[in-house]
C-alpha cells in the first residue's frame, strides 16, 4: 500500500508561499528521491496553476537549465490530480481535476504500492492533515525571513486535536534549505 506524502517549503517565520522558494539543481535531485516511488501528484487549485503554468514552458525551452528541463519532463510525465471544485480544466498533460475527500484518498493509496504526493498546496496540505491521512511530510525550510506571504498552514482551519509527528531525519542543502522528514506515529 502506497503513503500519502507532502512536500511544502515554508520560511522561517511560517510562509507557505511559492515566491520564497529556492528550487536550483541540488533541490530538484532531492524532489527526483520523492518521484521515484510516487504514483500520482496532487495538488491543491493554486499550486496547480502555478506549476502548469511554469513547467510545460520550461520543458518547451531549449535555453532552460537541465536540471529544470529534468524536472518539467518528470512532471510532465507523471500522472497528477488538481483537487478543486472551482477549477473546469486542465492543459497540462496526464492531468485531472478531482474532488477530494477521505474516501478518494484511501482508493489512491491502497490502489498501488506507490505513493501519493502533495507538492505546495498548503491549504490542500492543511485539509489533508485535518482528515488525518498525511502518512510523512518533508518540510523544506527556506533560509529566509518573509515578513508575509500568501498563506500560512492552518490559516482557514484549525486541527481537531493535537497531531503529534515523528521526526525521521533532516538534510542541508547546500542553498540552506533544511529538509525535515516526519512521519506519522
Amino acid at each position: 500500500m502506497g503513503k500519502l506524502i507532502s512536500l511544502i517549503n515554508v520560511t522561517l517565520d511560517g510562509f507557505f508561499d511559492s515566491r520564497y522558494v529556492n528550487a536550483n539543481a541540488e533541490f530538484h535531485e532531492f524532489v527526483h528521491t520523492l518521484l521515484a516511488d510516487t504514483h500520482t501528484i496532487g495538488f491543491g487549485r493554486g499550486s496547480f496553476e502555478l506549476f502548469q503554468q511554469i513547467w510545460p514552458a520550461v520543458l518547451a525551452n531549449p535555453e532552460s537549465a537541465e536540471s529544470q528541463r529534468r524536472m518539467a519532463r518528470a512532471l510532465n510525465d507523471i500522472d497528477k490530480i488538481a483537487f478543486s471544485t472551482t477549477l473546469k480544466e486542465t492543459t497540462w498533460a496526464n492531468s485531472r481535476i478531482e474532488i477530494m475527500d477521505a474516501a478518494f484518498i484511501g482508493k489512491m493509496k491502497t490502489g498501488s504500492d506507490k505513493n501519493l504526493l502533495t507538492i505546495g498546496s498548503p491549504g490542500l496540505v492543511g485539509e489533508l492533515t485535518r482528515l488525518g491521512v498525511v502518512d510523512e511530510y518533508y518540510f523544506s525550510v527556506q533560509p529566509v525571513m518573509a515578513g508575509g506571504g500568501n498563506s500560512r498552514m492552518f490559516a482557514r482551519e484549525n486541527l481537531p486535536e493535537r497531531q503529534p509527528l515523528q521526526f525521521v531525519d533532516s538534510r542541508s542543502l547546500a542553498s540552506g534549505v533544511q529538509i525535515l522528514h516526519y512521519r506519522k506515529p
